[in-house]
């Protein structure tokens, strides 16, 4: 029985993993911010709060993996946690410290490698540098589908387009490598080997699976052109690819993946920022075709929707933020459109934004709050369409919603 198994974004969800955020946040100065991606500090009592509360409802829903609890296992195996430690002291310019942290109880050496392992000021050089870690925390770790994502029955390693985020994909190649429950059946990408150079990058939230045959890409400030010619080759390769489609996205903070701007609800509907999905400027889509192992055809369309109806999925667009322009922009920011499919019709998002949850309402959702959702035990296999509403005050300051901290690695085929 395959372990990995993802032929869509709204199959029943099986099987998730996530990490709740941890000492990582707390070992980020005031300094780190902009270069961990940051726009200000978080504080973490109430962003573990807020993540406990998506848990719960995933677990209602899942079986979910948590990240620490995954990578102490496979740094039980001696090879894996040599080659891992190896591999992040290289990456990160420390490798006299390798020796040591293999030394380490797996459970100590988790921690040192997620929350950061601090600098030893023995030489002049690191004396006068002003950083604290010699291998960084990882702040940004909670937002578990930037650095890999599943697709069929195989994985993608993310090439991170920011080098404070390497760690994060070379520790989850590690998990999907060395973990008994998580080895998949092979790689189609694996951007920790570096070698596209400082322009190739490719980042789980700009690839979504709509079907075993068509994947959604964004072209983004976080994914470029080499990085989804290479995963495209790959898929090609596979013989299950037929149609990929890819997104011009503006390079701003706010659309940075585009599952920022897109996420599927159901096998009829999208939630959408409508600006750059229906909107009179929206984004540019390219469609590019497949036939007989080879790409027979590449065109540009007017937008993602029109080139998802060449390609028969004609979707009826559900606006973030509601009809209100304003509204859109300060949902979207406050990631509106990113929402967490656990079934067809059953998704999860910020409690924040209001006017997406009423246009979900509007389109025949029920709506309720999370804790609501956990307290009934609600039967996702025996209800109708449902929006469930997480807090997310603090956890959305990181730059990302419930689709963000999320990583299926086993779905339901629909």
């Amino acid at each position: 029985m395959d372990k990995i198994r993802i032929h869509s974004e709204i199959g029943r969800l099986r099987a998730v993993i996530v990490h709740e955020p941890g000492a990582e946040i707390e070992n980020m100065a005031p300094g780190m911010a902009a270069s961990s991606l940051y726009d200000d500090l978080l504080f973490l009592p109430p962003a573990q709060y807020e993540h406990r509360q998506l848990r719960r409802v995933l677990e209602q829903v899942a079986t979910v993996y948590h990240l620490t609890d995954l990578l102490q296992v496979v740094l039980q195996d001696a090879v894996a946690r040599r080659q891992l430690v190896a591999q992040l002291c290289d990456l990160h310019g420390c490798p006299e410290l390798s020796g040591r942290l293999v030394g380490l109880p797996p459970e100590l050496l988790a921690s040192q490698l997620i929350c950061g392992t601090p600098m030893k000021k023995d030489t002049l050089s690191k004396f006068l540098s002003p950083m604290a870690f010699a291998l960084p925390p990882l702040p940004n770790a909670f937002f578990m589908r930037d650095a890999a994502m599943c697709i069929h029955d195989k994985v993608v390693i993310s090439a991170m387009a920011s080098h404070v985020r390497a760690s994060e994909a070379a520790i989850l190649r590690a998990l999907f490598h060395h973990h008994p429950d998580l080895r998949a059946r092979g790689v189609y990408f694996d951007g920790t080997r570096g070698t596209g150079g400082s322009d190739f990058s490719l980042e789980g939230g700009d690839v979504l699976v709509l079907r075993s045959d068509l994947m959604l890409v964004g072209l983004s400030g976080r994914t470029r052109m080499g990085a989804i010619d290479q995963l495209l080759h790959s898929l090609v390769d596979s013989g299950q690819l037929r149609d990929m489609i890819v997104v011009e996205l503006p390079e701003t903070r706010a659309t940075i993946h585009l599952d920022m701007t897109f996420t599927m609800l159901d096998e009829q509907r999208c939630l959408v920022y409508p600006p750059l999905m229906t909107g009179p400027r929206r984004a540019p889509a390219i469609h590019i075709h497949i036939e007989d192992g080879r790409v027979a055809q590449i065109e540009q369309r007017a937008g993602l929707l029109d080139a998802l109806r060449a390609v028969g999925v004609d979707l009826r667009p559900v606006s973030a933020g509601g009809d209100d322009p304003l509204v859109q922009e300060r949902e979207q920011w406050s990631s509106g459109a990113n929402v967490f499919t656990m079934a067809p019709g059953v998704v999860i998002g910020y409690e924040r934004n209001r006017a997406t949850f009423e246009a979900l309402g509007r389109e025949g959702y029920r709506v309720m709050t999370a804790d609501a959702f956990v307290a009934e035990g609600v039967d996702i296999d025996n209800h109708g369409p449902l929006a469930i509403m997480m807090e997310g005050e603090e956890l959305n300051r990181g730059g990302g919603g419930c689709r963000c901290m999320t990583l299926p690695v086993y779905r339901d085929d629909l």
